[in-house]
């Protein structure tokens, strides 16, 4: 086998790494090449069946002889990636979704796995597979044209959730996830007494209740809307369709081929789904009630026909460990695009969100080698800076502790829970009281983090104080670093007498913070 570092005949130098995915219904590993260029190309491919999602979605917890049947796939696994020369640490990631996440014991889970294997497994969120998502998906956008044409609904359907990203022409416009998942339908179903057709109606009212909050969630749109499936449900149904334009990367397949193949599906027990469509048991009982999610989403839209296309999770992890940053400006259009979409739906003063933005930029790029932060945090201030007036929906009274709320209960795209937890109260600091240790999210957080949240708070502070009159007078400012001061050098002679009062008050954080008095000046003329 291949070493972990190595070189082609060509000259290009490679890297073997590796990715797990612990779904509801099995665990899959991928092992491929990653190149120096940011492509890679898939080695070996292995996928064994598990049932973590049926016992945490219908007893709450993963049982023990679960947890040890997926150890036994972990150690195989293992031992593929031995014989690859494959680091534990250092060439795989494996990551959890729904099925664990939600398991009352998923930390013996975690811990089990780990001691038995070596394998780290990390639990993530629906943003971070909705961002991973993207990143898997961003080949295919930019190889077929259609798909970047109006808005394209990108939908996942797993065993605990439904994963949806908004697209709009090529950019990314929210991301959203929803507690309607197939396994919790098939609960639901299997809960019902009575016949197939009442088991059926219960599962089409649920699936409606889930599909009316994501429609109302997405909005209308003048754009034409196109839906883009992923997941292995969709992938089988578009194998099986007749006379659709079938390719590797992207099939088409027409609402009434998946309303009559999902009709079937329903009408028979799991074992005979999983006889007809050689799955296994489990992924057999997932098939119907994931049909039937896609069916409905696609009506509650207007759609007559769907995407579909063979990306995975997988796929996503491994183009972020292809990438040598993840968080490439391309990458980083993408998630300030989606929080202006936020933006527009508080009704947020875009022109004064923008020159906070552009002026908090500028001093924090002054101050970076006093701050000593990187440029992911750049990214959270850029965030903090767009939404700090997002509470002012509620109301104008303590719209800093409702900004918190909102940043902290919205799906921000390409943010994980802990980038939306710094950036949340990031905000709520933009005025008002100082950080304390009993102010809630602040009080949880590591001394390391409560300083990031003081540095970005501070400099957040001192460029709202910059535009108190919300005129943008005071644009693309230069910050000039003086002995124990900062001083703002404006380009333009104004009246900034609303700004000179407001940096008296909100200048006294980043004295505390930095130990420098913020000054406002008008730029000097030459000679």
């Amino acid at each position: 086998m291949a070493a972990a570092l190595d070189v082609l005949e060509s000259g290009t130098t490679y890297e073997l790494k590796a990715v797990i995915d612990i779904g509801s219904t099995s665990i899959r590993m991928v092992v491929a090449q990653v190149y120096a260029d940011g492509k890679f190309q898939t080695l070996d491919a292995l996928n064994q069946s598990v049932a973590i999602g049926s016992d945490t979605f219908t007893r709450g917890r993963i049982s023990r002889s679960t947890i040890e049947d997926s150890v036994k796939v972990l150690r195989s696994f293992a031992l593929v990636l031995k014989e690859y020369n494959i680091d534990l640490r250092e060439g795989v990631r494996a990551v959890a979704t729904s099925a664990v996440r939600e398991a009352r014991n998923r930390d013996e889970f975690l811990d089990r796995s780990y001691m038995a294997t070596g394998i780290n497994v990390e639990v993530i969120e629906g943003t971070e597979i909705n961002r991973l998502t993207f990143l898997g998906i961003r080949p295919l956008l930019q190889a077929k044209t259609v798909l970047c044409t109006g808005r394209l609904l990108v939908a996942e359907v797993g065993g605990g959730s439904t994963e949806l990203l908004g697209i709009d022409e090529g950019r990314v416009s929210f991301a959203h996830a929803y507690r309607m998942g197939s396994y919790r339908l098939r609960e639901a179903m299997d809960a019902q007494e009575g016949s197939g057709a009442r088991q059926a109606q219960v599962l089409r009212m649920e699936i409606e209740a889930g599909v009316r909050q994501c429609r109302d969630a997405v909005g209308s749109t003048s754009l034409k809307t196109s839906m883009l499936l992923m997941g292995s449900e969709a992938r089988l149904a578009a194998g099986l369709a007749p006379n659709e334009s079938k390719q590797s990367e992207l099939s088409s397949l027409k609402l009434a081929d998946l309303v009559k193949l999902a009709g079937k599906v329903l009408k028979m027990d799991i074992e005979q789904v999983a006889r007809k469509y050689r799955l296994t048991y489990e992924e057999a009982q997932t098939l119907g009630p994931a049909l039937e999610i896609y069916i409905r989403m696609a009506e509650a839209f207007g759609l007559k026909s769907v995407y579909v296309c063979g990306i995975t999770l997988r796929d996503g992890l491994l183009a972020e460990a292809a990438s040598l940053n993840a968080w490439t400006e391309d990458f980083v259009e993408q998630i300030l695009y989606s929080v202006r979409e936020i933006g527009k739906k508080y009704s947020l003063d875009q022109a004064h969100a923008d020159c906070v933005t552009g002026n908090a930029l500028a001093l924090f790029r002054a101050m970076e080698p006093e701050h000593g932060l990187g440029y992911r945090y750049e990214v959270l201030l850029m965030v903090a800076a767009q939404l700090h007036d997002v509470g002012m929906f509620i109301g104008s009274s303590s719209h800093h502790k409702h900004a918190q709320y909102i940043i902290e209960n919205s799906d921000i795209f390409g943010l994980g829970k802990e980038d939306i937890r710094l950036t949340a109260l990031v905000a709520r600091y933009h005025r008002g009281a100082l950080p304390r240790n009993t102010h809630p999210g602040y009080d949880v957080l590591t001394r390391e983090k409560r300083l990031v949240v003081n540095k970005l708070a501070s400099i957040l502070r001192a460029a709202d104080a910059l535009d108190r009159s919300h005129t943008q007078s005071i644009r693309d400012v230069k910050v000039l670093l003086k002995e124990g001061q900062l001083v703002f050098e404006a380009g333009r002679n104004c009246d900034f007498a609303a700004e000179k009062r407001a940096l008296i008050s909100k200048g006294k954080m980043f004295e505390q913070v930095y130990g420098r008095t913020v000054v406002l000046r008008a730029k000097r003329r030459q000679g």
